[in-house]
């Protein structure tokens, strides 16, 4: 293959977990998101719920330490705040999974993270807002009247998250090789576009 690692940022109810999934079966690769958080739990000694809270709450820049990820021991991580530590903790198993093989990792920043690699396809997936509130309601079990806000709250919340740690837009074009709308396409065209990029 081209690319060994995609990496998938999305819009909330856009479909891009299940079209990581669904494109995981396909290739037969592993596909990891919230599974990060629940490794990094376990290693930290807390809860994948408190780093879900810091992850949406957060507004200060974590740039540095994950750039620094890869070279700190974990003596030296030692002096650092937790937040700081469960963030490098995440970008530094991103790097594990990556150099152990190929894999779909979604969220997480993952794409910044992998950002030296040349081995890394970086996937944004968007939909329209009726497509979206749709699947929040059906897939994700969101009540209608509250499907708008929630979808617009979730966004601002990556939105915060990636920007806080990269110093990016989550939604700048420049930063992905694929931009696809699942409304448009569908998530079984999505899976077959973003699976023959790769070869």
């Amino acid at each position: 293959m081209k690319y060994n690692i995609i990496t998938i940022e999305r819009e909330y109810a856009s479909g891009g977990r299940e079209i990581g999934d669904c494109l995981a079966k396909k290739l037969g690769i592993p596909c990891y998101g919230k599974e990060i958080l629940e490794w990094v739990a376990v290693q930290q000694g807390t809860t994948p719920e408190q780093l879900r809270h810091l992850e949406e709450t957060t507004t200060n820049s974590f740039l540095y330490s994950i750039a620094m990820a890869s070279k700190l021991s974990t003596r030296e991580m030692n002096g650092l705040s937790k937040e700081n530590e469960l963030y490098l903790a995440e970008a530094r198993k991103i790097k594990e999974l990556a150099d152990h093989g190929n894999c779909i990792l979604v969220g997480r920043c993952s794409s910044w993270v992998l950002r030296g690699r040349e081995d890394v396809l970086n996937v944004f997936i968007q939909a329209d807002m009726a497509f979206r509130k749709k699947r929040a309601v059906e897939v994700d079990g969101v009540d209608p009247s509250k499907a708008e806000t929630t979808l617009r709250k979730s966004d601002k919340r990556r939105s915060n998250f990636y920007s806080a740690n990269t110093g990016k837009k989550w939604d700048d074009r420049s930063e992905y090789h694929l931009i696809l709308d699942s409304s448009k396409l569908g998530i079984d065209k999505c899976v077959e576009i973003i699976s023959k990029s790769i070869e």
